[in-house]
Order: C-alpha cells, then structure tokens, then sequence
C-alpha cells in the first residue's frame, strides 16, 4: 500500500462540550453546512475531498489537485465570513468559536481509515496549547489557524495571492511526540468588511484583519 499526498485540515469546534445535546446537534450541523460553502467558495468539489467526522469537529484531506493557496486564501477566509454571519445571530453563549489546524503530507487509507505521521502532526497542532492560548485571548475572533512550519516555508512565507504572512506568528509547539514550530493566524472581520465582500468591494482583502 502505497502513501498518498494530501493537505490536511483539521477543525474542531472550542467549548462545545459545554452545551447540552441538542445545541450541540445544531452547531454541528451548522458547522457542516459552512465549511461545504467554503469550499464550494473557492470552487473546490466537495465530492474530492476525504472527509471524516470528529463529532465536534472534521479532517478534510484535499486533494493534491487543489492549491494549498487556494485553502488559505479562499477556504479560511470565507469560513471566517460565515462564522461572523452566523454567530451574529446566535446567543453568545452558542456562538461557534474554531480551532482550525493545516499542514500536508503523505497518508495511508487503510481498512479503518486514514493514518500516518503527518495526520498524527495535524491532530497535535489542532490541539496544541498555543492554538488554545491565541483562541482564548481573542476573544473578538471566531476562529484561530495553526499551519506546520511545512504550509508556513512552501506557501504562507511567499505571500502568494492575497496571504500576508506578517498575520501569521511564530509558536513553539510541544504535544506528545511533536515538537517544533508552526504558526498562528487570527482571522478577525468587522460587519463592515462582511458588507463589503458582499457587495464585491476589492476594498476588502480576504483575511486581512480589521
């Protein structure tokens, strides 16, 4: 059985486990129904991915087909427009706050799923204290990103597109066996610039904060 290369994210919903059953029913169904937009955002079939299900979260493997720019560039930005939208009208107590981990690597299907080193790294990154840390201090923020110190040196560091990699920071990441850097992204949007890519404005580029 030969490995296979993917980009793979991780998400996982911060707090849910606060809620009682039925709330968490609907924030995960929610979540579903905004990462599909997202990644039909960026024009990116859905029926390419390898998706499983976390409960209170997912692991997407995106094909190598698909630009690791495009995951950064159109996929984070507009599961960050959906968050602010939904979480605009939910109580703040059910608002959905993400924890988002991207990196790439060699994988193996086998007959109980997928494995490999770099999903173990993805898992680690997800839920790697800084991660949890920059979630916690922003809290204006919806969701905070951590990609591997791979996505950083091959795509986030160019400034391919519409990536400014002077939003990404660098953190030293300690969780079992992973240690090492990657980096922390807090995408934050104001109702002004959600009106904007609304109304098409190119006076709002995705991802930048505001």
């Amino acid at each position: 059985m030969d490995p296979e290369y993917r980009s793979i994210v991780v998400i996982d919903m911060a707090g849910s486990g606060w809620w009682d059953d039925l709330a968490q029913l609907r924030a995960r169904a929610a979540l579903d129904e905004m990462v599909r937009a997202a990644f039909r955002a960026a024009d990116i079939a859905w029926h390419t991915l390898v998706v499983e299900d976390r409960g209170d979260g997912m692991i997407m493997l995106v094909p190598p087909t698909v630009s690791k720019v495009d995951v950064l560039d159109r996929v984070v930005p507009s599961l960050t427009t959906a968050l602010y939208e939904h979480n605009s009208m939910t109580a703040q107590t059910l608002r959905i706050r993400l924890r988002v981990a991207v990196h790439a690597g060699e994988v193996l299907r086998g007959r109980a799923g997928w494995v490999g080193n770099d999903l173990n790294l993805a898992f680690r990154l997800v839920n790697s204290g800084p991660l949890y840390r920059e979630l916690a201090r922003r809290r204006d923020a919806d969701m905070a990103v951590i990609v591997s110190d791979v996505i950083h040196q091959a795509v986030v560091r160019h400034g391919h597109r519409g990536i400014n990699p002077a939003e990404y920071f660098p953190v030293h990441v300690a969780v079992k066996e992973v240690e090492g850097r990657a980096w922390v992204h807090t995408p934050c949007l104001t109702g002004r610039v959600v009106r904007r890519r609304r109304t098409g404005s190119s006076a709002a580029r995705p991802g930048r904060l505001a």
